[in-house]
C-alpha cells in the first residue's frame, strides 16, 4: 500500500509545481513514486467552469479513481484530494438557499471526504507565497483565490485534520517535505 501525501492549497498557491518537484527528486533517488494530478484541471480545461455542485461529485470521482490507481507505488502523490470537492461544494453554494438535492450531494461529499482523510499519510498546506496570475484555466481571481485559501484552512482546522504548512521557494518546499517523510536527500 503506497504512502500518500497530498498537498493542498488555493488556486495557484504551488501545489503542482511542488508535486512535480518532488516526484522529480524522488524518482531520481530511486523511489518507486506515482503522481496522481489534479483531476479537476483537466475536467475545466475540457468542460469548462463547474456550474453544480453535482459536477463536484464527478470530480470527486475522477480523483479518486487517480488516486486508486496509485496503490502499486511506494510513495503516491496528489496535488489535490478526494475530499477537496466537499470544501469547493460548501464554497460554491455559499449562503444561498440550497434545494434538497444540492444539501443530498453536499452530505454524501461531505460524507466520503470523512472516510477519505485517514487514508492521506501526510497532509501538506501550502500558503499563498507568489502572488496570483491567471492561467485562462481556473475561474478565479486573486481575491476568491484567497477565499479558497481560507476554506481549505476552515476545513482542515474544524475537522481537526493534522497537517503541516510549508512555506518557501519550490526548493525549499520540497526540501522540508522529503525532511518530513523521513528521506535521506544524501541517497
Amino acid at each position: 500500500m503506497a504512502k500518500r501525501i497530498a498537498v493542498l492549497g488555493g488556486p495557484r498557491s504551488g501545489k503542482t509545481t511542488l508535486i512535480q518537484q518532488l516526484y522529480v527528486d524522488m524518482k531520481i533517488m530511486g523511489y518507486n513514486v506515482g503522481y496522481a494530478f489534479e483531476y479537476s484541471t483537466d475536467y475545466l480545461r475540457e468542460k469548462g467552469m463547474i456550474e453544480s455542485i453535482a459536477e463536484q461529485y464527478g470530480i470527486y470521482l475522477g480523483q479518486k479513481r487517480l488516486e486508486d490507481s496509485l496503490s502499486e507505488y511506494e510513495y503516491a502523490l496528489t496535488d489535490y484530494t478526494t475530499f477537496v470537492p466537499y470544501i469547493y461544494g460548501r464554497f460554491m453554494l455559499g449562503m444561498k438557499k440550497r434545494t434538497k438535492k444540492e444539501i443530498e450531494i453536499l452530505k454524501d461529499l461531505y460524507i466520503l471526504a470523512l472516510e477519505d482523510i485517514p487514508k492521506y499519510d501526510h497532509i501538506i498546506y501550502l500558503p499563498r507565497e507568489f502572488g496570483y496570475e491567471q492561467d485562462g484555466i481556473r475561474w478565479q481571481d486573486e481575491e476568491l483565490a484567497k477565499q479558497v485559501d481560507e476554506a481549505i484552512l476552515m476545513f482542515l482546522k474544524s475537522e481537526n485534520i493534522p497537517y503541516v504548512e510549508i512555506t518557501g521557494t519550490t526548493k525549499e518546499r520540497a526540501k522540508k517535505v522529503l525532511e518530513l517523510l523521513e528521506i535521506d536527500q544524501a541517497k
